[in-house]
């Protein structure tokens, strides 16, 4: 059954579900970033220095994993932002989830008053065909 809340809940319910996406989405792209770092971590701590031998390696070791480090870094502080925005999605889900169960709400009232009405009239039109047929002496 249509009422005048169907339109604005089917979009409502459509935003909804656009925002649930985006937060999937999001959360592939934390635990990516999340994997990233541990693979690098992994590496750094593969690193092993020498414990004799030409003084070079081991400063190229050294810079290696200082690369590594300030990459870790930066890969950290992308998924500060990362999460940053999920809970900025988060919170528009929770808006968007607060305004469909509104006007859901109303949906269902309208619904709802419009089959009372309707069940009223159902019982209004048995009334009088009871009525009619009593007066014709069938029932």
């Amino acid at each position: 059954m249509k009422t005048k809340f169907s339109a604005i809940l089917s979009l409502r319910h459509k935003a909804l579900q656009s925002c649930e996406r985006k937060m999937m989405q999001h959360n592939l792209l934390v635990a990516q970033k999340q994997a990233e770092i541990d693979a690098f971590m992994r590496d750094v701590g593969q690193v092993r220095f020498p414990t004799s031998g030409d003084f070079g390696v081991y400063r190229a070791l050294m810079q290696t994993r200082d690369n590594l480090l300030g990459h870790i870094d930066t890969l950290h502080s992308e998924l500060s932002h990362l999460k940053a925005q999920a809970k900025t999605l988060r919170e528009e889900y929770k808006a968007l989830h607060i305004e469909y169960e509104k006007i859901k709400y109303l949906d269902t009232k309208e619904r709802e008053s419009k089959l009372k009405a309707l069940k009223i009239a159902h019982d209004k039109e048995l009334d009088e065909i009871s009525i009619l047929l009593h007066r014709r002496g069938v029932v």
